[in-house]
């Protein structure tokens, strides 16, 4: 309400700026109701379905395009990046489910460089899924977060925002399947062909005064100019299209040319340093051999020590037990003997006792020693098996990069073999200068030979000097012609003149003309938008006599499926006919004149609403 009383002031007495805006919108819209009936008659003359962007279609995109970039603001800083209209699809889609894979696949196309070219995709991509409505009635129910980006003059910050989701709606009964893959959208050029909505003949039913003869004549050989020009000048873009073409394939050749060259010189440097690594390897290789078999050889003389010492220990142990042996057995055989000296037997014995303890000690700890042994023999088997790896790993390497030097020789060999060939042309071009220089002398020749023939020339001026005199006579009657002519030139640029005059007449006429038809659109389109809203207002006068707000507890079950209410099926009112529904049977919302924003409706009501929607449109 505010937006129609703040349009009433300033069309009453508002800025030019505001009335400038104003006729702005007014020419979107209905250049975007114009792109949409053509494009429909267009695909619907059609037998299958759409599988190239078409002429209309593309100036839909563009119409669309201009809408979405109205009243946009550009960037206030140096640092600050410049705005688009994908900006605007990013922020609005963010809590849209359906948006996120079109988005996904949008930042996976490669050939997309430009914000502008991700936006022409995002809009292909919804016509295709028949979902371009919902794009614009989201971005119009959510202008808060929209609101900072554009000045408020623009179009989609209007009510007319829901009239271009409503005119869009009218698109779902097309269907499209276009190929964006190599399509260059970040350079396409974004003009309106306003000839495509040009009407021709004449609206005005004025007799019109009988065509003479000779204006039919001039005017055929006018148009017969024109056409030659409008051929002409195509021809001249269609050269100047292919020129551009060519351009930038060239460029791109250069490009790949400059990239090859740069990646054979760093195969150069990487040969280079695979080499040196490769010497590198071989050294370490050679280094940590001799390492492990010094170590080896530590390793060996150390377990022969061990074992000397070993069996040292072994012979005095067993020594000491037959000692002790044959001790014990002098003891048993002279016991009444050695009854005085047990005390000192005792003290012998324990004696033995300690040296065995100190004995069984060492070999404890010998045989602790042989098991570290044997742990570090099992550590140098596995150093052995990972260096084992680690060589077979590197002498796949080799093989791997010895593979990549073949490669790069048979590509030097291939240059060589080039090389000659331009040795071989450059011996062939000598030949044919040879030749030519042949060639030169035989002209010189003939040269001479036409010299000859011009003295036999001199004599037959004789016979000249008559034929001139005859053309002489000639010329005196050509003289009489050329007067006559101009006089008929003279004739001619009068009527010329008149011709002229007659254009300026024609033109001034034509223009009267198309003042008169575009005031009598205008009013056609005033009536049309009155008798659109007196239709709409009976239809809904009409709706609230009929329909009821029914109560909560008249009805027990729901409307459509007639299925009972309960905790998890909650009741819905339809906001068009007043009923009770379950949320499966009224899961639509759709703009109605009671309210500026799109409110829950029954299924069908939501069916009449879309095709009254598409009836207005069309």
């Amino acid at each position: 309400k505010q937006w129609y009383q703040r349009r009433v002031a300033i069309t009453a007495g508002g800025s030019d700026a505001d009335k400038y805006y104003i006729i702005e919108q007014k020419n979107l819209v209905q250049l975007l109701k114009l792109s949409i009936k053509n494009f429909i008659d267009f695909a619907l003359s059609l037998t299958s379905g759409l599988e190239e962007e078409e002429g209309n279609l593309y100036q839909l995109f563009v119409v669309l395009e201009q809408i979405l970039k109205h009243g946009l603001k550009e960037k206030n800083g140096l640092f600050i990046a410049r705005t688009d209209f994908f900006n605007v699809i990013q922020i609005v889609s963010k809590d849209l489910e359906w948006t996120k894979d079109l988005l996904e696949s949008i930042t996976n196309m490669s050939f997309l460089r430009t914000f502008t070219g991700r936006g022409r995709a995002f809009l292909r991509l919804t016509m295709m899924q028949k979902k371009t409505h919902i794009m614009f009635a989201e971005i119009s129910n959510n202008l808060d977060k929209v609101r900072a980006l554009y000045h408020p003059h623009a179009l989609l910050l209007t009510e007319e925002a829901h009239i271009i989701s409503g005119l869009l709606v009218g698109l779902n009964v097309i269907d499209c399947n276009l190929c964006l893959r190599d399509r260059d959208l970040d350079s396409l050029p974004q003009v309106v062909q306003l000839s495509r909505y040009l009407k021709d003949g004449n609206y005005l039913d004025t007799p019109t005064p009988p065509p003479s003869p000779l204006l039919d004549t001039h005017k055929q050989d006018y148009q017969n100019i024109l056409e030659q020009k409008s051929y002409v000048e195509e021809i001249n873009e269609k050269l100047r299209m292919d020129f551009l073409v060519v351009d930038k394939k060239s460029k791109m050749f250069q490009q790949d040319n400059d990239m090859l060259m740069k990646e054979v010189q760093n195969m150069k440097s990487r040969i280079e340093e695979l080499t040196s690594e490769r010497d590198c390897m071989r050294q370490k290789m050679d280094t940590s051999e001799n390492t492990y078999q010094r170590r080896m050889e530590v390793e060996k003389a150390d377990i022969a020590v061990e074992r000397e010492t070993y069996e040292a220990s072994r012979q005095g142990l067993n020594e000491l037990y037959l000692l002790a042996k044959e001790e014990l057995v002098k003891t048993n055989n002279n016991v009444t003997d050695l009854e005085r000296d047990i005390d000192i037997e005792r003290r012998i014995k324990s004696d033995l006792e300690k040296a065995n303890g100190l004995l069984d000690k060492e070999l404890l700890d010998k045989e602790d020693t042989i098991e570290a042994l044997r742990k570090q023999c099992s550590d140098v088997k596995k150093l052995n098996l990972s260096m084992l790896n680690k060589v077979q790993e590197s002498d796949k390497k080799l093989a791997e990069r010895n593979v990549s030097l073949k490669d790069m020789e048979s590509r030097t060999h291939q240059s060589s073999s080039e090389m000659t060939d331009l040795v071989n042309r450059t011996k062939q071009l000598d030949i044919e200068n040879e030749d030519l220089k042949k060639e030169l002398d035989d002209y010189k020749k003939k040269c001479y030979e036409m010299e000859t023939t011009l003295d036999t020339a001199v004599t037959g001026c004789s016979v000249e000097k008559e034929w001139r005199e005859n053309l002489q006579k000639q010329n005196v009657t050509n003289r009489e012609d050329i007067a006559r002519l101009r006089t008929e030139v003279t004739h001619v640029t009068e009527l010329k003149s008149a011709l002229k005059q007659l254009q300026r007449e024609n033109d001034d006429l034509r223009r009267s003309c198309s003042e008169q038809e575009q005031a009598l659109v205008e009013l056609g389109d005033h009536l049309s938008k009155s008798k659109v809203k007196a239709e709409e207002l009976k239809h809904d006068v009409e709706m609230t006599k009929e329909n009821k707000w029914v109560s909560d507890k008249e009805q027990v079950s729901c409307q459509q499926c007639k299925k009972n209410f309960s905790v998890s099926r909650r009741r819905h009112h339809c906001r068009n006919c007043g009923g009770i529904f379950c949320h499966q049977c009224s899961d639509n919302t759709m703009p109605l004149p009671s309210s500026s924003r799109p409110l829950r409706v029954c299924d069908s009501c939501a069916d009449l609403l879309l095709q009254r929607s598409v009836v207005l449109t069309t």
